[in-house]
């Protein structure tokens, strides 16, 4: 892949990315479901056991909270966002750290420093997350405790 093109997927991706949090500012429901492959193997890690997502069935249940009227997004950043495109072209790969708040009927909720992975395929000329993985770094928690 030439330089020039590759910058311009690297910045299709990153934008995509950054979407993956942005569509929840303005509840944007259309932009999530473009962002994420709707397939029955799609899945997420997040930092917690309880909330694995197997299946794009399963993931789609979470809108009923994101979406609701009480939950508002205010803010996110996404640092140190690394994308590898694959030789192929339809296949990328990226990690990156986030940190992702808001409030939920006027309580806070947030988590910093979380370490996001994930893979991109590209379909029908477009990409799409394919799977995911958020997790916090053991040595910031053990270091935030002593």
């Amino acid at each position: 892949m030439l330089t020039s093109n590759r910058t311009k997927v690297v910045n299709e991706i990153s934008r995509i990315l950054h979407d993956a949090f942005g569509w929840a500012l303005t509840k944007d429901r259309a932009l999530f479901e473009g962002i994420f492959a709707q397939d029955d193997d799609f899945f997420t890690y997040y930092p917690d056991s309880k909330s694995t997502v197997i299946g794009w069935g399963q993931f789609e249940k979470f809108l009923d909270g994101w979406m609701d009227p009480r939950n508002i997004a205010k803010g996110f950043d996404i640092r140190d966002l690394r994308i590898v495109i694959s030789k192929s072209g339809d296949v990328a790969w990226f990690s990156a750290v986030v940190d992702d708040e808001g409030e939920f009927d006027g309580k806070p909720w947030g988590t910093r420093d979380i370490r996001w992975t994930g893979v991109l395929e590209k379909r029908g000329g477009n990409w799409r997350i394919c799977q995911q993985h958020m997790s916090e770094a053991n040595d910031n928690s053990q270091n935030e405790e002593n």
